[in-house]
């Protein structure tokens, strides 16, 4: 099975191409934002995060208050590594896991810090979703109603913008209107259904 990593920076569209891969072409997506968010569900992470940071990201009911945390991991690079380098390990062995269980021509993992952690090394492409970094800034703050200054604060975290093109396999522009996505991805899809098929040993 051919495993395509999907990365991208923030606001790039990620989760809607993932969407299109999935809901169009029936293909099985892994979504590691996905599984870090059922992970910060257990009481096992709970109790690793609450014993890590304390009170001050859970509110009265020991519930984790996610956009504070959130917030508070970009203001703080040490905060953040922390946090990554505490989910980062069991987020890819559930991937590794799911992984396993598929049976699939090709199947599509969304990480969206693939290039920056050990990602790689489960996928055998790398498709960067890419679009300017004033529509992130744009998209991002229409979403989460949030600031400009914050948006910039996640994307200067992120991996810059010319080295994940430069990783790049496959880049998917997606500047432009979401039928012209479709499109793009309709193209991806024919592709990545011929690389993973097995090699004809006839």
């Amino acid at each position: 099975m051919l495993v395509v990593g999907l990365t991208g920076g923030i606001g790039c569209g990620k989760s809607v191409v993932a969407g299109i891969f999935e809901q169009d072409f029936n293909v099985p997506v892994i979504d590691a934002d996905v599984i870090a968010r059922q992970l910060t569900e257990t009481e096992e992470v709970l109790e690793q995060l609450h014993e890590t940071f304390g009170d001050a990201y859970f509110d009265s009911h020991r519930s984790l208050s996610r956009e504070r945390l959130r917030q508070a991991v970009f203001a703080d690079a040490d905060l953040r590594h922390t946090l990554e380098g505490l989910l980062h390990p069991l987020v890819y062995r559930e991937i590794s896991r799911q992984l396993i269980q598929l049976d699939a021509v090709y199947c599509i993992l969304v990480v969206p810090l693939l290039l920056e952690t050990e990602g790689t090394g489960l996928t055998d492409r790398i498709l960067v979703i890419d679009c300017t970094v004033e529509q992130q800034v744009e998209r991002v703050m229409t979403r989460d109603h949030c600031s400009r200054a914050h948006v910039d604060a996640i994307i200067s975290a992120q991996l810059d913008r010319d080295t994940r093109l430069k990783q790049a396999d496959d880049v998917l522009d997606n500047c432009s209107s979401l039928k012209s996505l479709r499109k793009k991805v309709a193209i991806l899809h024919d592709k990545y259904s011929t690389l993973g098929q097995p090699p004809d040993v006839s």
